[in-house]
């Protein structure tokens, strides 16, 4: 905030109201080493400090800001987001900009592994081949669904795929999922179910309590409390709520309902409504208002191959047992 009040004082009077552009960038990837800049160079180029004033309005306390005790990216952006006030939470653009440096910082590691490799070098001189025309040939390969003839096309997606793969949310993660739900397959035969399961984050008292509203749900009134209105809003201005409401549902349903219990360290499977499960596998995904759902696949301890379900289906005696 003092930075930025600078700016409206010019030769003892006060000048415009308008902040000005510094001569140089302010950096986000990171703590400087120490041998590049002083301690006092780094706290004037923290970037969260200088881009949100209204977070930390007395210019001090950012993210990777000198201190005498070092606190990483990853747990400051988590105590932060679980502030009591909940002013870092309900930042319309907070999250999401700490986000997107988490995943160019990894996106940059994953770089850095690939260029690391002994054979980086050579592999070098033939990506340097590459041309706009290659390129779009290798477009008009793909949309045609044939497989790219250039083999420095291919060595650059080779690359690509490596690198992303590494980076939280990108599509390539998500092939990974896939050849892990493969291999599950494999190992045990084809999911006994398929399920969906979308909690209502917009009417669920539990919900509301994870926003901050004060509800007792051992005395609960339906009619009390914050109105649908409301609730929307409340819904709406804190998705870290919305997310951590949609995680606490999930667990119960996999504990209660599936008899599976996550600890830190392993996965316990227990007697549930639809027995044993033997392995479980989902993905969230968001609908366009940004709530989340859950698809997962279920592998039943003791359940039925397809080949024996196929001879199964064609016994007169189990047929009439379905009906």
């Amino acid at each position: 905030m003092l930075w930025g009040l600078s700016n409206l004082w010019a030769e003892g009077k006060e000048g415009g109201y308008a902040v000005r552009h510094s001569h140089r960038p302010v950096n986000d990837f990171g703590r400087p080493r120490t041998s590049e800049n002083s301690p006092t160079e780094s706290a004037e180029l923290n970037f969260f400090e200088k881009a949100f004033p209204c977070l930390f309005p007395y210019g001090t306390g950012g993210i990777e800001a000198s201190r005498p005790v070092i606190v990483d990216f990853r747990n400051h952006v988590k105590w932060m987001l679980q502030h009591f006030d909940r002013r870092f939470r309900r930042h319309p653009t907070y999250a999401f900009i700490t986000f997107g440096i988490s995943q160019r910082r990894q996106a940059l590691a994953s770089a850095r592994v690939q260029m690391k490799q002994k054979n980086f070098d050579a592999e070098a001189r033939i990506l340097s081949t590459i041309t706009l025309e290659k390129l779009k040939k290798a477009q008009e390969e793909e949309d045609a669904n044939r497989p790219i003839s250039d083999p420095a096309v291919r060595l650059l997606r080779k690359h690509i795929h490596a690198t992303a793969g590494r980076v939280y949310g990108s599509d390539q993660t998500r092939y990974q999922l896939r050849s892990q739900i493969w291999a599950t397959s494999i190992s045990l035969n084809l999911p006994s179910l398929w399920i969906t399961i979308n909690p209502n984050d917009l009417h669920d008292p539990i919900a509301q309590i994870f926003v901050g509203e004060d509800i007792n749900l051992d005395a609960f009134v339906r009619m009390a409390g914050p109105d649908k209105e409301e609730r929307a809003r409340n819904i709406a201005a804190d998705p870290y709520a919305a997310a951590k409401f949609f995680h606490f549902m999930i667990q119960t349903i996999l504990h209660t309902l599936f008899g599976i219990d996550v600890t830190r360290y392993q996965v316990k499977s227990n007697w549930g409504v639809l027995g044993c499960v033997s392995a479980y596998f989902g993905t969230v995904e968001s609908q366009n208002r940004g709530s989340l759902h859950l698809h997962m696949l279920l592998w039943l301890l003791g359940a039925p191959t397809s080949v024996e379900i196929l001879e199964l289906l064609q016994n007169e005696e189990f047929q009439n047992r379905c009906h």
